[in-house]
C-alpha cells in the first residue's frame, strides 16, 4: 500500500504576475504525479475547491474526503482551504474535527494576528476497508505555522483523536505539521504516540523550500509499528508548490482488534 502526503500550495504565476491560488493551472501536473505514483492514500494540505474540482476531472479512479475550514456554506472563498484525503479505497466513514487555532493569551493572539496565521485548522478523518474487511483509519491535519503554544494545543488534540480511533483500527497520519524532529514537542509528540502502536517513517531530505534558500522537513507521516516499510522518500512536485511530496510503501499486516 502506497501512503502520501502533500501541502499543494499553488505556486502558479496568473497573467498579472500574482499568484494564483486556485490550482488550476498546476492540477493536471499533480494529477499526473498521482496517477503515476499509483497512491492508495494521499493527504493534501491547502486544497481550495477550485483546485478539487480541477483535480477530479482527471482522477477517475479516486474519491476526495473533507470539509473545508471554513466549512461547507464558505467553501467557494480563496482561502477555505480543505485537508482532503485523496484514495481509491472503500471508505465507511468520514470526519473533519477542528483543531484549537485561537491562542490563549494575550501576547499569541497578537503574534497570530500579525503573522496572519490565525485561520482554523482542521483534521479530516476517514476509516477505510483495505479488503476483506480489514478496516483502518487515516488521519490528515495541517498545523499552525507560526505560533508554538497554538501548535501544542492542536497535537494534544490530535492525541485525543488518535486515542479514539486507535481503540479501534490500525492509524496513519500524515500532514504538514510545521514542526521539525529535534523540536521538543514534536518530539515528545511522536514518542507519545508510540503507546498507540504508531511509529514516525524516516525519510531522507528536506519537504519544503523558499525562495530565500530556506529548506526544513515539515511533512510527516506515521504508520503502525508493526507495519514493514518497503520504500519511504520524496517526490519532486515539479515547481506546483513550496513542498514536495512524502510518500511510504508498506506492508500491511493484519491485526485482529479485541
Amino acid at each position: 500500500m502506497k501512503i502520501g502526503s502533500f501541502n499543494t500550495k499553488d505556486n502558479s504565476i496568473n497573467s498579472h504576475g500574482g499568484i494564483r491560488k486556485d490550482g488550476i493551472s498546476n492540477a493536471s501536473i499533480v494529477s499526473e504525479i498521482i496517477k503515476e505514483n499509483e497512491f492508495d492514500l494521499l493527504g493534501t494540505q491547502e486544497l481550495t475547491i477550485n483546485y478539487v474540482n480541477a483535480i477530479k476531472l482527471q482522477l477517475e479512479n479516486y474519491n476526495f474526503y473533507g470539509n473545508y475550514r471554513y466549512g461547507s456554506l464558505l467553501k467557494k472563498l480563496p482561502y477555505n482551504e480543505n485537508n482532503n484525503i485523496i484514495t481509491n479505497k472503500k471508505v465507511i466513514e468520514e470526519k473533519t474535527f477542528h483543531l484549537p487555532w485561537i491562542a490563549d493569551n494575550f501576547n499569541d493572539l497578537k503574534k497570530s494576528i500579525i503573522k496572519m496565521s490565525i485561520m482554523p485548522r482542521i483534521a479530516t478523518i476517514i476509516v477505510f476497508d483495505n479488503g476483506n474487511n480489514n478496516f483502518m483509519c487515516m488521519i490528515n491535519t495541517h498545523l499552525d505555522y507560526q505560533v508554538p503554544s497554538i501548535q501544542i494545543r492542536q497535537l494534544e488534540e490530535l492525541k485525543k483523536i488518535i486515542k479514539k480511533y486507535s481503540d479501534m483500527y490500525p492509524i496513519i497520519i500524515t500532514g504538514d505539521f510545521n514542526m521539525e524532529l529535534g523540536n521538543e514537542e514534536f518530539d515528545s509528540f511522536t514518542n507519545s504516540i508510540k503507546d498507540f502502536g504508531i511509529s514516525h517513517v524516516h525519510i531522507e531530505g528536506d519537504t519544503w523550500h523558499n525562495s530565500g534558500g530556506i529548506n526544513k522537513k515539515l511533512d510527516h507521516i506515521f504508520i503502525p509499528s508493526d507495519w514493514d516499510i518497503n520504500d519511504a522518500g520524496i517526490i519532486d512536485s515539479k515547481g506546483t508548490s513550496d513542498h514536495d511530496l512524502i510518500y511510504v510503501d508498506v506492508k500491511v499486516r493484519t491485526k485482529l482488534k479485541n
